[in-house]
């Protein structure tokens, strides 16, 4: 009998951090990483790194979490059927937890939304050429990404330190040039 009870509160354990896991990326809205999702949920009980993506992966098997691949990094977003039956068992899970999850996403979320990269590299594509990347990212997705032939290393290294440096002020100019009409 005690058996059958651990095996109840195992089961139980399991529904309610699916059904967190399924607060979260409802209340957050928008595609996920993995570790911003753990980060998301690393001060709620009872989540560890192994335990998370064993039930991460038991909620994309049941279809109620997407995820797919953008540029180097897979992200996760609740589905229709996620946000269904979240809703049809919301009542489950406890006022105070939401309550928890709520202040953790409000004091993180800015960052995970606001999660804006300036990303420069360089690479050989022949003994004296090379293509250097500058990119900016925001909240996974790409924004701005030019492509830039160089004729030495030293000229690729100087474009890339310098687009990590001033990409604010780039940027803009950039668009300026390219939205502005010549007559």
């Amino acid at each position: 009998m005690k058996e059958n009870n651990s095996l109840f509160e195992d089961k139980e354990r399991l529904a309610k951090n699916k059904l967190i896991i399924l607060y979260v990326m409802k209340k957050v809205n928008c595609p996920l990483s993995n570790s911003q999702i753990l980060r998301l949920l690393y001060d709620v009980e009872g989540f560890n790194y192994y335990y998370f993506q064993h039930i991460l992966s038991d909620l994309v098997e049941q279809k109620y979490i997407i995820n797919y691949q953008q540029e180097d990094e897979w992200l996760y977003e609740i589905t229709d059927d996620g946000i269904n039956v979240f809703e049809l068992t919301e009542n489950l899970l406890p006022g105070i937890t939401k309550y928890k999850i709520d202040a953790i996403i409000d004091s993180i979320l800015k960052d995970v939304k606001n999660d804006t990269a300036v990303t420069a590299e360089y690479i050989p594509e022949g003994e004296n050429a090379y293509i250097t990347k500058c990119k900016i990212t925001e909240a996974h997705k790409t924004v701005f990404e030019i492509n830039v032939f160089c004729s030495s290393q030293e000229q690729a290294r100087n474009i890339a330190e310098n687009w990590k440096e001033h990409a604010s002020s780039l940027y803009p100019s950039f668009i300026e040039m390219l939205t502005n009409e010549k007559h």
